[in-house]
């Protein structure tokens, strides 16, 4: 275990899937309600959300989400997922959260969160066209914990089926992450939780937070990131708030 205090706490959620059949939004609100209190018992707070809003890109499950969230005390990221592209839900997603690309930076961490999902497409696709930006993003952010977050993952991820929707340029963006000396992608997608080290980066793939599409004994979880000098340690919460150390890794910061 790590017992020294961490620097930074990221809470990291993915695939919440509201209006999915037996996703109640109540449970949405109160998960939020507790990372909202633990949020004041830990370092420079953040909350990352991977993608998969909604079901079905409806404008009723955009904002069923948008009012669950609204007033968050927490600074807050937010990606779009595949099932937010259905019904061309890009356009409410930005409506309500801003733009699909986003960039962060506080004293630790500096965050780029690309929408990797497009209509009517469950594979992903980051695009040449970001790499620049991205590439650039990192490049001023040197004393900083980087990271990469996207909805769909860039690595297959065992446990989880036949594997067809990879990012469909993954090999590229991990170069270009490799590159760029990022030190971690965070993404959902999968429905469960697992970590890859590749080189030097991290790669983790959260759980559900919600829908009943869950893979073997695994079930609906959030993940909570804690960022030490040299290490991070993913911590894992279930539905029924049982609290486990997932992995840790060393980090080179």
């Amino acid at each position: 275990m790590l017992m020294s205090e961490p620097i930074k706490t990221i809470f990291h959620m993915s695939d919440i899937h509201i209006g999915e059949a037996g996703v109640r939004a109540e449970d949405f609100r109160n998960i939020l309600d507790y990372i909202e209190r633990k949020a004041k018992d830990v370092p420079i707070p953040l909350l990352l959300i991977t993608g998969d809003l909604t079901s079905d890109g409806l404008p009723e499950e955009f904002e069923t989400f948008h009012d669950a969230i609204d007033g968050l005390s927490i600074p807050t990221i937010i990606v779009p997922g595949n099932h937010d592209e259905r019904n061309y839900g890009a356009s409410r997603f930005e409506e309500f959260f801003g733009s699909r690309f986003k960039r962060f930076e506080d004293e630790i961490v500096a965050i780029y969160a690309a929408d990797s999902a497009e209509p009517d497409n469950d594979a992903g696709h980051v695009g040449r066209a970001m790499y620049n930006e991205i590439e650039d993003f990192f490049a001023e952010a040197q004393d900083k914990v980087r990271i990469f977050a996207l909805h769909h993952h860039l690595v297959p991820v065992p446990h989880t089926g036949r594997e067809y929707n990879v990012v469909e340029d993954s090999g590229d963006v991990l170069g270009l992450l490799t590159e760029c000396n990022c030190h971690m992608v965070l993404n959902g997608h999968r429905h469960v939780p697992w970590m890859w080290r590749l080189n030097d980066m991290i790669l983790y793939n959260t759980g559900t937070l919600l829908s009943r599409r869950i893979r073997g004994a695994i079930t609906q979880v959030h993940t909570r990131i804690n960022i030490y000098p040299g290490k991070v340690e993913f911590v894992i919460r279930d539905k029924l708030g049982s609290e486990n150390t997932f992995a840790e890794s060393t980090i080179d910061y």
